[in-house]
């Protein structure tokens, strides 16, 4: 007896380590399928868990490099990249590399990966190589075929597996843009939330996005009935969080607005023993959905003083309603102290301005400025949000564009916003090196692709290209007016009018409520076709302030006989 003790005993460390070895292995391979299908933070989560298991992990120390490898640090690429091609790289890497350079639009890369991947993977590993070779078809923009493939796929996988295949699929579909596929699609979304798997939150979340956003020309996808039932459900589904219980919230008061105060109210009530981070959820909601009274009062007069982030929400509730004198005396206290310096001099510039003191205003607006350079990613975020809200929309610009000399989703972000800032009759010789900036970030985001070809096709420049990028791109969406305009632009460029023309055939579409450019080039259209009336009746639907300086000259009519100049 004293010698098998004697044996544990020397056993025991052995096996405790081994034990956590497998625990961290177990984690990092549940990270890696989260990061496949874009859940990070969950990923980063599990990751930061292997870590604190066995930091001395090669495993994890590869898992760690291939994290900063996705967050834009080049040395961790080329360290992956290097084991890669001495045939030293699990397949988990592998999958991980063939992921990251999706992403960042390498596809000689990605097939370099894939093709050293090994015949046999476990069901996780072929759900991401199923995945990863899904999101090739739709990078290059067939996202129909994106679909179909997700779809072919799923019965040869576990039901798990094959499930997470088809909400993939899913949102193919809806980036197709067509009515029937978007149908096809909500049904897929359905099934996946009855289903009661771990993707069925995930199907939850994007059926009710579809139904609050509620896309152009995709009238009525659920019926009020199936929305009631959404909403029943979410409370089945292991794993959701407040966040989804609001959201299950702005459902119910998009079927009946009139209910909205009640609504709130049933929350206030359930919300008293949540917790600081559910709570806090809770008042950035209500502040959004502008119950700024509610806030205050949830708060109450302790919170804002003694806790940084009570503060900021409340600060954003006095501003609103216009309590400068609270912001003051706010921003004095405590918890004023922790404030990031570039959202504490914000405030003081808005109790500034509203107080008539406009050289005190600038100031602050310089002082902002000069520590934006200092602050974190989601500081940047707040104070251009802040600033985009209250229609500082030159100030947010100058912060959404620091956000852009950041890495990875900081920059992709502050890309988005600063060309969300410029407004609407800014020349598209001025946006072209934003959107080059993105696609170069992102080049799957293949709107942004699509954008940055009309604009090229506007002033013209590189015109065969951008056209045959933005005829792939309509392919997978014939339906949409975007993709059409485009073409037909490129087409009439390129000389080929009747082709222009033809795009339109077919296509149902109200010209009242178009956006103004998409007019302009029906107008271009009509006129090259010897379609004055036609073109006329177009033109006479154009608020030419919302038009680009090339999108004027577009509508312009011909240059007369007296050699006037378009």
């Amino acid at each position: 007896m004293g010698a098998v003790l004697l044996l544990l005993l020397v056993l025991t460390p052995s096996l405790y380590r081994m034990a956590k070895e497998w625990r961290s292995g177990e984690l990092l391979r549940k990270s890696e399928s989260a990061f496949a299908i874009g859940d990070s933070a969950l990923a980063l989560n599990l990751l930061k868990q292997s870590l604190a298991l066995s930091p001395g992990s090669p495993r994890a120390q590869h898992a760690v490099e291939l994290y900063n490898a996705r967050s834009g640090d080049h040395p961790s690429l080329n360290k992956l990249l290097d084991r890669m091609r001495s045939g030293t790289s699990s397949p988990d890497e592998l999958l991980g590399i063939v992921e990251l350079e999706i992403a960042s639009g390498h596809p000689e890369l990605v097939q370099e990966a894939l093709g050293m991947l090994p015949p046999k993977l476990s069901d996780e590993q072929s759900l991401r190589r199923a995945l990863a070779l899904a999101s090739l078809m739709a990078q290059s923009g067939d996202f129909a075929k994106a679909a179909e493939s997700c779809l072919a796929k799923a019965p040869s996988f576990s039901p798990e597996s094959a499930s997470h295949l088809r909400v993939q699929a899913a949102l193919y579909l809806l980036a197709t843009k067509s009515p029937e596929s978007a149908k096809n699609a909500v049904e897929l979304l359905q099934n996946a939330v009855k289903g009661g798997s771990r993707i069925s939150l995930s199907a939850w979340r994007f059926l009710a996005k579809i139904v609050l956003s509620r896309p152009q020309g995709y009238s009525e996808l659920l019926t009020p009935v199936e929305i009631t039932s959404l909403i029943k459900s979410l409370d089945s589904l292991p794993g959701h969080t407040v966040i989804d219980s609001l959201t299950a919230a702005d459902l119910e008061i998009l079927k009946d607005p009139k209910d909205s105060q009640r609504i709130v109210n049933h929350l206030k009530s359930s919300s008293h023993n949540t917790s600081r981070t559910e709570s806090l959820e809770f008042a950035r909601w209500l502040n959004a959905r502008g119950f700024h009274e509610e806030v205050i009062e949830i708060a109450g007069s302790e919170r804002p003083l003694r806790d940084t982030d009570w503060l900021l929400v409340t600060l954003d509730a006095e501003t609103s309603l216009g309590n400068w004198k609270e912001v003051s005396r706010m921003l004095d206290s405590p918890a004023g102290a922790g404030i990031p310096d570039a959202v504490r001099h914000l405030f003081l510039a808005r109790v500034a301005l509203m107080n008539g003191n406009q050289s005190g205003a600038e100031e602050e607006w310089r002082n902002v400025g000069g520590a934006l350079h200092l602050e974190k990613p989601a500081t940047l975020a707040y104070i251009a949000g802040y600033e985009e809200q209250i229609g500082a929309v030159d100030r947010a610009a100058r912060t959404y564009r620091e956000m852009a000399q950041r890495e990875g989703a900081t920059r992709i972000l502050g890309l988005i916003g600063l060309i969300r800032c410029q407004p609407h009759n800014t020349p598209a010789v001025q946006l072209i090196p934003i959107y080059e900036e993105l696609v170069s970030a992102a080049p799957a985001m293949t709107d942004a692709r699509g954008d940055l070809c009309y604009l090229k096709l506007l002033i013209p420049d590189d015109v065969e290209e951008s056209l045959k990028t933005s005829e792939k791109l309509l392919e997978t969406q014939p339906n949409n007016l975007v993709r059409i305009s485009a073409v037909a632009l490129g087409k009439l460029r390129t000389g080929d009018s009747k082709g222009a023309l033809d795009l339109y055939k077919g296509k149902l579409i109200d010209w009242s409520a178009a956006p103004e450019p998409w007019k302009g080039v029906r107008v271009a259209v009509l006129r090259a076709n010897n379609d004055p009336d036609g073109a006329a009746k177009i033109l006479a639907m154009i608020d030419r302030k919302n038009l680009r300086p090339e999108e004027v000259a577009l509508i312009a009519l011909p240059a007369q006989k007296k050699n006037l100049k378009p």
